[in-house]
């Protein structure tokens, strides 16, 4: 009359679900982990030369205006602008470069140094595109 499990219900007869522990599966993935990132060598991606170019346009940068761009001279640093070989803030250059376009086009060389930060050069093209009839160049020095 009355059941053992004390709750009144009955057990499904059959085969049950079978529970699958996958704890010891993490614990060796875990372990191979580990393994492979203790035994690994970690290399840095070397340096690469930017090759030759093989077709484009050689532009003379005679009768250009120049505009270096300086690598910082700290670590963390901000890079230095110079136009027409005097040091010059973006927003100087900015108004110097707007006077000179204004009688007409110009052309700019823009010369930067291997280790300024490639968002440094990206604000220099940003501040050059504000600017009306003006076309930039970079110029490309070859090694000796």
């Amino acid at each position: 009359m009355f059941d053992d499990d004390g709750g009144g219900s009955k057990k499904k007869g059959g085969i049950g679900e079978a529970d699958l522990d996958i704890t010891p599966m993490i614990d060796v993935t875990f372990l191979l982990l580990i393994f492979f990132m203790v035994t690994s060598t970690m290399q840095g991606t070397p340096d690469r030369d930017i090759p030759v170019a093989k077709s484009g346009n050689a532009k003379s940068p005679s009768g250009m205006l120049e505009l270096i761009v300086a690598a910082p001279v700290t670590e963390g640093g901000t890079a230095e602008l110079i136009l027409d070989g005097k040091p010059t803030t973006m927003d100087e250059a900015k108004a110097q470069i707007a006077s000179e376009a204004s009688t007409g086009d110009l052309e700019i060389m823009i010369l930067a140094e291997r280790r300024v930060p490639s968002g440094f050069i990206g604000d220099v093209e940003a501040m050059l595109a504000e600017v009306e009839n003006v076309t930039y160049h970079f110029g490309v020095q070859e090694k000796h």
